[in-house]
């Protein structure tokens, strides 16, 4: 038997990996507002060292308070903060994880009202930096360099095995290395040479005060994704400097704020960046290994990069978010188990721009882990059915089973997923069918009994009388009465689930996400569509970075978008009227086909049988209050753990 390459161990700079699997750094602001280590932090990580990694990077940690990520973000910036930091990184040690602690400045990217300090810009570049900021002199530049050193001493007294210099994302070290943010005309900036002289100075400060001996491994773009930013062209002699100069690996990452390549959405194809880290490698005549990262989200992929020599080691960033378990399954031949990543951006990076707390749509237990209660060693004598295996009947069935009951699952279609299985039918959303697939590989290792095709009655549940009974049926498009008179209209769920569109006119009523979605899907078929929205804005429901791509996508397509208007009701001849936001009329015309996106309504018949013969029941999910994927699962999880 072949072993997979992404098992076997690697070194960097003396630093011995068990196997190729990094914990990329994420800020999940689970710190303490000091930036002290938590036991909450703790435990997040600590769960994806018992989960198998074999590095862990620790997220941006800041060298100086004027720098720090946000609230709630760490810090190594004062000695305080070592006795924190060693105890993270004991727990992770235990498991045999090496870990290394990323260290930050944020520079431009930094805020005034979190730090009580002025922002410290290499340039004051108008849209790119706070009017606030204060552009550096020398003097203070080099006090920054000595608190990279210092920050470094600090990790290694901690225990750390490595550091990570964060020179992308358009924090400080790559905004010195940028044209698009270094307009200086002094030491630090002004050619090419001149503007990689402050990552050089940092890594040369990093080395005398944590050791030749510390390994370093720094965190580059590939790419800026931004005009007038660093190209691939730009990068690779960045990445032969600071190899010459003594980096002991590179992290290839690619974007900046501005370009959203940092956190790229499911609209961004798979493994999208790891020719560039390919690249890179060859730039440097693979001397040190390379790490590549950017929605490598399989054990398969990942393999397929490894093979390919593309890279040395694959970084797993909302991977790991998602299912801590990701490396251990992967290793052990379970990767259809694997709660995957989505790359909604809807728990992770859409709450953290916020100021929230990490979680995950799909891992409840994120951000939880200090909280983990031990699973029943045996089954509890109480059966439970759940009715409804879209996404919170699914959480709710494995929720039970873990908790030692015997479970039930019953669906009425021929297949798990519920909406699940429309809602995968757009561009780029293919990555939603791995949610039913993983459930079902979960389901199926826990146990629970999975009954598709069969529609429960109130009657069947009274006469089988389980003990606990958890309603989750889903919901149903909305059609509002006027769509009855208007030739054509009928539901986005009957376009979505079509496989040949015999029209070539369309109007989406709704520029909701399912409508935008839908539109893009019948745009990319060739139809002409015309969007129409009562907001002003198409899509407010979405998260912000994969909203501003889709809506790329459907200028690009042509789709013609009406915001800030309604319908009125049909007219003569198959025509629309609709009223803009002044109250005047319009009429639209010449349209095969209406379809009517404009959200969905809980279905609640078996809820509203069950309550009327007196059985109790729980419900959950869209059959209770109509949300997204998130709120159906995590609603779920705590219904289940609140009644068992």
């Amino acid at each position: 038997m072949n072993v997979p390459l992404f098992s076997t161990p690697v070194s960097i700079h003396g630093m011995q990996v068990a196997n190729r699997f990094v914990m990329a750094p994420m800020s999940v602001r689970y710190a303490a507002p000091n930036g002290e280590v938590t036991e909450k932090l703790i435990s997040y990580y600590e769960a994806r060292a018992a989960g198998g990694a074999g590095l862990i990077i620790v997220e941006a940690t800041c060298v100086e308070l004027a720098g720090k990520n946000g609230p709630n973000g760490l810090a190594v910036y004062d000695d305080s903060h070592i006795a924190g930091l060693s105890k993270l990184v004991r727990r992770v040690k235990k498991h045999g994880t090496k870990i290394a602690l990323q260290l930050v400045h944020r520079g431009r990217c930094a805020s005034s009202l979190v730090t009580g300090q002025p922002v410290k810009l290499v340039s004051y570049v108008p849209g790119l930096c706070p009017e606030s900021g204060c552009v550096m002199q020398e003097s203070e530049i080099e006090s920054v360099i000595d608190s990279y050193g210092a920050a470094a001493r600090r990790a290694r007294e901690a225990g750390f095995d490595a550091v990570e210099l964060h020179g992308a994302h358009g924090y400080l070290i790559n905004q010195f290395l940028s044209p698009l943010t270094n307009r200086r005309t002094d030491n630090y900036g002004g050619t090419p040479e001149k503007r990689l002289h402050f990552a050089l100075r940092v890594l040369e400060r990093v080395k005398a005060f944590a050791g030749e001996d510390f390994p370093v491994i720094f965190r580059m773009d590939s790419l800026e994704g931004y005009p007038g930013g660093l190209t691939l062209e730009d990068t690779m002699p960045v990445a032969k400097a600071l190899v010459e100069a003594g980096v002991d690996a590179l992290h290839v990452s690619a974007g900046i704020y501005e370009s959203g390549l940092d956190v790229p959405s499911a609209y961004t194809p798979r493994a999208w960046n790891v020719d560039n880290a390919a690249a890179l490698r060859k730039a440097v005549d693979a001397r040190v290994p390379v790490i590549a990262v950017g929605r490598i989200c399989t054990p398969e992929l990942a393999e397929t990069v490894l093979e390919e020599h593309k890279a040395d080691m694959i970084a797993l960033g909302r991977e790991m978010l998602a299912d801590p378990q990701f490396v251990n399954k992967a290793l052990s031949g379970r990767s259809a188990e694997i709660i995957p990543c989505i790359a909604c951006n809807e728990g992770c990076i859409g709450r953290t721009a916020k100021n929230l707390e990490a979680q995950c749509a799909l891992n409840p237990s994120t951000g939880m882990e200090h909280l983990a209660g031990s699973v029943p060693a045996s089954l509890v004598n109480e059966s439970v059915w759940v009715i409804g295996g879209g996404p919170a009947g699914m959480e709710a069935a494995l929720t039970a089973a873990r908790l030692g009951r015997k479970v039930t699952l019953w669906e009425k279609n021929p297949e798990l997923g519920g909406l699940l299985n429309l809602a995968d039918n757009p561009p780029d959303k293919q990555e939603l069918s791995r949610i039913v697939s993983s459930y079902a590989a979960r389901l199926a290792a826990c146990g629970v009994d999975v009954r598709t095709g069969v529609e429960v009655t109130a009657d069947d549940v009274r006469k089988a009388a389980p003990d606990h009974v958890f309603v989750a049926t889903g919901s149903v498009p909305v059609m509002p009465r006027f769509c009855a008179a208007i030739p054509g209209a009928v539901p986005a769920e009957e376009v979505l689930n079509a496989s040949l569109f015999d029209f070539s006119r369309a109007l989406v009523l709704g520029g909701g996400l399912i409508g935008c979605e839908t539109a893009h899907l019948l745009a990319e078929k060739g139809v002409h569509v015309t969007i129409l929205e009562m907001k002003p804005e198409l899509a407010s429901d979405m998260q912000a970075r994969a909203r501003t791509i889709l809506l790329e996508k459907l200028k690009k397509l042509g789709v013609t978008v009406m915001t800030e208007r309604e319908v009125v009701g049909p007219g003569e001849n198959g025509a629309i009227l609709i009223r803009n936001r002044f109250g005047g009329q319009e009429t639209l015309t010449g349209f095969d086909k209406v379809v009517v996106a404009v959200g969905y309504r809980p279905r609640q018949n078996l809820s509203a049988e069950l309550a009327a013969e007196g059985v109790t029941f729980h419900d959950m999910g869209d059959c209770r209050r109509v949300g997204k994927i998130m709120d159906a699962v995590h609603q779920a999880r705590k219904t289940v753990q609140s009644v068992l």
